[in-house]
């Protein structure tokens, strides 16, 4: 399958080049790392710090792109014993305080990041760098959630396949 990269498609994907990326520079700086402290017997002074920035960025941005693609796991117990329509709204309650509480994380995220004056020792990068990570993946969720309801009203066909047991097993994920 050829991938035609376009900047929509940069658009749609952003989340997963994010954490994609931070995840291959983090195992790149880790193995290098690792050969410097066997090899050379001195290990590379900064790396944990950076490291520990990178898995910031891969977990909560990588978060946003398992909610978009609704991969994170759920307990459906409740959820499969209610009607159709019960489901439905269900279903849209959980958004709509999924997207409330991302909105809620996003704000006290950026309040954070904005008021971080801490810097690394090694590195001296900013605080700022790791507490923005937060920002951007609940921000990302809190925008996703919105697109959802906004679904849910005029696409309620569309809102229902996301959760549809083939959409499911195809994508990888659960409710």
């Amino acid at each position: 399958m050829k991938i035609k990269i376009t900047p929509l498609w940069v658009i749609k994907n952003l989340e997963e080049i994010i954490s994609a990326t931070s995840i291959s520079v983090m195992l790149v700086i880790c193995f290098s790392n690792v050969v410097a402290r066997y090899v050379f017997h001195d290990a590379i002074s900064w790396a944990d710090e950076v490291e520990v920035c990178l898995l910031a960025w891969a977990t909560f941005v990588g978060s946003a792109a398992a909610f978009k693609r609704n991969l994170h796991y759920g307990m459906d117990f409740l959820i499969v014993r209610l009607p159709e329509k019960g489901k439905f709204a269900f279903r849209i309650g959980v958004i709509a305080l999924i997207g409330a509480t991302c909105g809620f994380l996003c704000y006290h995220s950026f309040l954070l990041t904005q008021n971080a004056a801490k810097v690394m020792p090694y590195s001296r990068l900013s605080y700022k760098y790791i507490d923005s990570s937060a920002v951007v993946g609940f921000a990302s969720m809190t925008i996703y959630s919105i697109i959802y309801l906004v679904q849910s009203a005029k696409f309620p066909d569309k809102f229902n396949a996301r959760f549809s047991d083939a959409n499911l097993t195809q994508e990888g994920g659960a409710e």
